[in-house]
């Protein structure tokens, strides 16, 4: 039998992970790829992103990841190593509702049922990015006269508007616009509203930010409540222990979103089935048609999940806890109370004369 024989100059193969879909997917596969590289060395694997590498920025993962676009990539990084498609919606506890998103990224990237040391999502924020967030909930409380600022996001990615201004999901995950309305009009006579959306209404009090994902981030951050369906905002939400309730329709809280902290409203005695996307065309269309009702509400029903929103919001949001929240050692987050009380910008403010170099200890932010 031949011996092989390995060369000093050969080295392990790498591990090149590649994660698709959209923000949220990309935020929930954090704490598995800190585990991993705490497991086997930072320097022991790439991470190729088809969306949402926004947010490895500020984070140790940022110099090994990359877009498809990047020129070379194939035969400076995936070619001499193992490229892994990481799916986990193709991952047997995720379709069968035994594990979320964050846990199904940890078994299919570090091989492993143990998911209870796994860390919040880390999102590393910018000093421009905090201050940034500042001022716009600033402007919300100057538009809106309220003490306390709620984010709402109404609508999923696969939503579309048509005519006369109706919002329709074919995935049954998004609010109806008569819905979305009278639950904003319900907030805004208690607390100051911004919408996360970019499906915009003329006749909408709720103030609109022209944003991108991470100045959302930092908003959501900054604000005291969220509230939202299944889409990004709720995973950003949760990476800064923010509280908030999240109305679901055709998506399962076991999946996608995070029962032990959210306050989770869904349509009472409405059976639904799991949708296999990713998995099989034919049988997702018909879990679309079982779960088309799913967000569907009627009056009462609508007025009942607006009173327990403000319900948990006065539970949560208090003047004795509203920013101090307690964080884990491993969640990198930072109160905007100080920072909110020192700087007084808006749009068409200057920022009071102040030190920088105290408003970034009064923070904790290096300089």
């Amino acid at each position: 039998m031949k011996k092989e024989i390995t060369s000093p100059n050969e080295r392990a193969r790498k591990k090149v992970f590649m994660v698709s879909g959209g923000a949220g997917r990309i935020i929930c596969s954090l704490p598995a790829f800190e585990r991993y590289a705490w497991d086997n060395g930072p320097d022991s694997f790439y991470i190729v992103s088809q969306s949402g590498l926004e947010f490895f920025l500020g984070t140790q993962f940022q110099d090994i990841s990359f877009d498809p676009g990047h020129k070379g990539l194939f035969k400076n990084i995936i070619k001499d190593n193992d490229l892994i498609n990481l799916e986990p919606y193709q991952e047997h506890g995720y379709y069968n509702q035994e594990n979320s998103l964050t846990e199904s990224f940890n078994k299919l990237i570090n091989d492993t049922d143990q998911h209870s040391t796994l860390s919040k999502p880390k999102i590393v924020l910018s000093k421009i990015e905090e201050i940034n967030a500042v001022n716009t909930v600033k402007l919300a409380k100057k538009q809106q006269g309220k003490k306390y600022t709620v984010v709402i996001q109404p609508f999923g990615r696969s939503s579309t508007q048509h005519d006369g201004g109706h919002v329709i999901d074919e995935s049954s995950r998004s609010l109806s616009t008569d819905d979305y309305f009278y639950i904003s009009e319900q907030l805004r006579k208690h607390y100051n509203v911004i919408s996360m959306t970019e499906i915009k209404f003329d006749n909408d009090d709720n103030m609109y930010v022209e944003a991108d994902l991470r100045h959302w981030a930092s908003i959501i951050d900054t604000a005291d409540y969220f509230v939202g369906v299944d889409s990004c905002g709720q995973h950003m939400a949760y990476a800064f222990d923010k509280p908030g309730s999240v109305i679901l329709g055709s998506t399962f809280a076991e999946n996608i979103s995070y029962p032990k902290h959210f306050n989770i409203i869904e349509k009472p005695n409405t059976p639904k089935v799991y949708s296999p996307i990713r998995i099989e065309g034919l049988d997702s269309e018909l879990a679309n048609r079982v779960n088309d009702s799913c967000m569907d509400f009627t009056r009462n029903e609508i007025e009942d999940i607006a009173n327990n929103i403000l319900k948990d919001i006065e539970k949560k949001v208090k003047p004795d806890v509203v920013r101090s929240t307690t964080f884990s050692p491993k969640q990198k987050s930072k109160s905007k109370k100080t920072l909110d009380q020192i700087i007084d910008i808006t749009p068409t403010q200057k920022p009071k004369k102040l030190p920088i170099d105290k408003v970034l200890a009064a923070n904790n932010i290096k300089s």
